[in-house]
């Protein structure tokens, strides 16, 4: 008798693996169809936030962790957070605008302080630093200040990844801006009104414009 309770014991517990298996392989699948089908949806509809989401069978997000996914979905939403602040006309007196700055400025420090991928945390970094000098184009108060936190963000993100073009050609036009503003204050027009005289030029242009 007591053999045969083991016996069934243990065909229970090859039946529950092999539930708990085929659970996880369902999961492998919403997960690998949901960065694929999410990535192509991203170009056509950068603000849908269904993306990367998938219903996972398993509880308690056990799959995701298993699978190591969440830095990848953790970078995109990311990326897709400083999309939607880049977007609008980007006028920081609108508060929707500050709040999607923000957000996307918390994402994205973030990922460049735990992403175990260098590239990755460097693209963050990078993207920060565009967050910066798109605010020091359209704020009127701490513009050097802005440009000096861009400057700092797209070197870091040099250095973390040599080979982050994006970066290295928004630092340049950074450092342009930073020049731009120190003649100007040298010359006692500190803060230079948008579009103006010391707006003109290379450094005038928002980097990052391909995000």
């Amino acid at each position: 008798m007591r053999r045969r309770l083991l016996l069934a014991a243990g065909a229970l517990a090859c039946l529950a693996a092999s539930a708990g298996l085929f659970l996880l392989a369902t999961d492998i699948s919403r997960w690998q169809r949901a960065l694929e089908e999410g990535d192509v949806r991203y170009l056509h509809d950068p603000g849908d936030e269904s993306l990367w989401h998938p219903a996972e069978v398993l509880p308690g997000r056990l799959s995701s962790s298993l699978l190591g996914v969440d830095d990848d979905v953790a970078f995109r939403r990311a990326i897709q957070a400083a999309r939607l602040a880049l977007s609008g006309d980007g006028l920081l007196s609108d508060p929707d605008l500050l709040l999607r700055r923000d957000r996307a400025q918390a994402m994205l420090q973030a990922v460049a302080a735990s992403d175990r991928d260098p590239r990755r945390r460097s693209r963050a970094l990078g993207l920060l630093g565009v967050l910066d000098f798109a605010s020091a184009l359209s704020e009127v108060r701490d513009r050097s200040l802005l440009v000096g936190q861009a400057v700092a963000s797209f070197q870091a993100a040099i250095a973390l990844d040599p080979g982050n073009d994006e970066a290295k050609a928004n630092l340049e036009l950074a450092l342009q801006r930073g020049r731009g503003l120190q003649a100007a204050e040298g010359a006692g027009g500190a803060n230079p009104s948008p579009g103006g005289s010391g707006a003109k030029g290379a450094g005038a242009g928002t980097p990052g414009s391909g995000y």
